[in-house]
């Protein structure tokens, strides 16, 4: 158990993941590692007027809980990216849940944090913290192609709408082992 805002939380392992879907990517890693869920892949679809690619992770109901937060990390580049989204782009939605049953990124209640390479740089400030799909100069998703760029992101339950969990999409993405996601450090609360 960890505290987060305060409330006991519960670190997730592979025993509270309901499922993992992935649409164009190749998982490389699903499974605990130091006594919490972690899942790794590389993106194999490109997107931009063909297939996009994504991954959903859904958690088990065994137990109750309206607020999670997880960490990322990527690599390679993508013009257009959503987290948990539904107002626009919902890319890799062919994982069956692109908003991962989440409620929309709100500021007033859900946050960024620990960033290195996004929003902590002050180019990138201004930009949408759950999707994009521009060429401008503040989507961080479009540089530093070769380093891991990384947050931790907190987020609300939409507890009426099923299974919950964390969705991460691209598109006009790069492909390839140099085009990773890594989800990690998953507390439910």
């Amino acid at each position: 158990m960890s505290v987060y805002y305060n409330q006991k939380a519960l670190r997730i392992t592979t025993a509270d993941v309901y499922s993992v879907t992935t649409y164009n990517m190749t998982t490389t890693l699903s499974e605990d590692v130091d006594g919490g869920f972690q899942f790794q892949g590389y993106h194999t679809g490109s997107g931009c007027g063909g297939a996009d690619t994504g991954v959903l992770i859904l958690l088990r109901d065994t137990i109750a809980w309206t607020k999670m937060c997880f960490k990322f990390e990527g690599t390679g580049t993508a013009a257009c990216w959503s987290f948990m989204n539904t107002s626009n782009g919902n890319y890799g939605s062919s994982t069956g849940t692109p908003t991962g049953n989440m409620f929309d990124y709100n500021a007033s209640f859900d946050r960024v944090y620990d960033n290195y390479l996004t929003w902590e740089v002050s180019a990138y400030q201004t930009h949408d913290r759950a999707y994009a799909c521009d060429n401008n100069a503040d989507n961080f998703f479009r540089f530093n192609s070769g380093e891991f760029k990384r947050f931790r992101m907190t987020r609300r339950r939409n507890v009426g709408a099923g299974l919950a969990g964390i969705h991460h999409g691209r598109s006009c993405n790069t492909t390839g082992s140099g085009s990773a996601t890594k989800i990690s450090d998953i507390f439910v609360w």
